[in-house]
């Protein structure tokens, strides 16, 4: 079953906008079916799927269980037409390689990647729980000069540090800026 990103009210197959938040909902989650031949299904013998909560031109990003590690993750799983190309594989995998070396306190943080006997290319991450920086805007416009610049300034250093590592986001918008709260209130973006 999908849910709504920002109210987590079920989402039917077909809408475009919550009908708990009035939120235009992701494209992945407007499905006509709700068939997805990932959900429910075990990645490389570590990771249980359980639902979609996004998809981008790359791939689909799922919410799953580490089964090791009993513990929630993202996992992001390449588009099977993507997987197939060789260029596109090698890209995907020096991506992955990269990306697992940041350590930034704005970065995701990426937990494993690799390949499922079945070809499928996968990466593993931490799971946020948070709105996406579209969310926030939309929700709180107009932000102040304040708050627009700590949000900013936090982008941009994860950013920094990323190009630094030799990384490229390549996928920079809005909806993959994620804020959270951290514990003394304040906000906490990661990228």
């Amino acid at each position: 079953m999908a849910v709504c990103p920002r109210c987590s009210a079920k989402v039917v197959p077909g809408d475009e906008v919550c009908r708990g938040c009035a939120r235009t909902l992701p494209h992945a989650l407007r499905a006509e079916d709700d068939l997805d031949t990932f959900v429910g299904r075990t990645i490389d013998g570590k990771y249980e799927v359980l639902e979609l909560i996004g998809e981008g031109a790359m791939g689909r990003v799922y919410e799953a269980r580490h089964l090791a590690l009993d513990k929630g993750i993202a996992i992001k799983v390449l588009h099977t037409h993507l997987a197939n190309d060789p260029k596109v594989k090698k890209r995907f995998h020096r991506e992955a390689r990269a990306a697992s070396r940041l350590n930034h306190p704005n970065s995701l943080h990426v937990i494993d990647f690799g390949e499922d006997d079945d070809g499928t290319l996968y990466i593993a991450m931490e799971l946020l729980d948070g709105d996406d920086l579209l969310a926030v805007i939309e929700e709180d416009a107009p932000l102040s000069p304040r708050r627009i610049y700590e949000l900013m300034r936090q982008v941009l250093s994860a950013l920094d540090s990323a190009h630094h590592a030799g990384v490229v986001h390549r996928d920079l918008k809005p909806e993959n800026v994620i804020v959270l709260e951290s514990r003394s209130g304040e906000e906490h973006v990661k990228v």
